[in-house]
């Protein structure tokens, strides 16, 4: 393996292992992509929307099955994941089906929970809440110093889903997020998972990439 490739896994997996071991709250989006695989088995199917949530989850979520990882990276399409799993989950019903979401694409595609319930097609779906549409906003952040126009109010997310005869969790420290995670992945329903996210690590993101050094030779052990 080249050695830049090489370095470039090393920073993910060390980024990866920090955010695994960080109890803060709101919840680091490091912690969530690394909860979320630690509860996603290697055969299993994660749909993430497009969002700030999508960056983090692209950069940091290993994969290690063909077709685990499914992005809308082409138009970018909001909402997409949570119908999106629904087929996944018809089309394969033996694999547990997370869509990964932020609270704007949650709110655009989030009637499709009736049809799942009516259907009877389980799958989990995890909104990362930050009252805003986060990537745009981090977008303008990074041009103009500022944002404008893209916050927003949110519903109460338990009450929500259990309107629609589903389960609803809201996280209220990182610790919960693994088993509310692994739980609701073992229940055989819809189930709605909503969980406060940090994002302000976004511009420190930002930040780190402006000032990688260039490559250099490195040994790092694979597995």
């Amino acid at each position: 393996m080249a050695a830049d490739d090489l370095k470039i896994r090393c920073l993910l997996r060390e980024e990866l292992e920090r955010g695994r071991r960080d109890s803060s709250y709101p919840v680091k989006p490091q912690r969530l992509v690394a909860d979320i695989r630690a509860a996603m088995g290697r055969e299993d199917v994660v749909l993430i929307d497009s969002g700030a949530a999508k960056m983090w989850m692209a950069r940091l979520y290993p994969t290690y099955r063909p077709n685990t990882c499914l992005v809308s990276n082409g138009l970018s399409t909001m909402g997409f994941a949570l119908p999106g799993a629904l087929g996944v989950k018809l089309a394969l019903p033996q694999r547990q089906v997370l869509a990964v979401m932020g609270d704007g694409g949650f709110l655009m595609n989030s009637q499709e929970i009736e049809t799942a319930r009516r259907e009877k097609v389980p799958f989990v779906i995890l909104v990362w809440v930050d009252g805003s549409y986060g990537l745009i906003k981090w977008k303008m952040e990074m041009k103009l110093k500022r944002s404008s126009h893209v916050d927003f109010g949110n519903p109460d997310f338990v009450r929500y889903a259990e309107s629609f005869g589903a389960k609803g969790y809201f996280i209220q420290a990182a610790g919960e997020l693994l088993p509310t995670l692994k739980q609701a992945l073992a229940d055989d329903t819809v189930s709605v998972i909503a969980c406060p996210v940090d994002y302000s690590e976004n511009t420190k993101l930002t930040e780190k990439l402006a000032h990688l050094p260039e490559p250099t030779k490195i040994e790092c052990p694979d597995n």
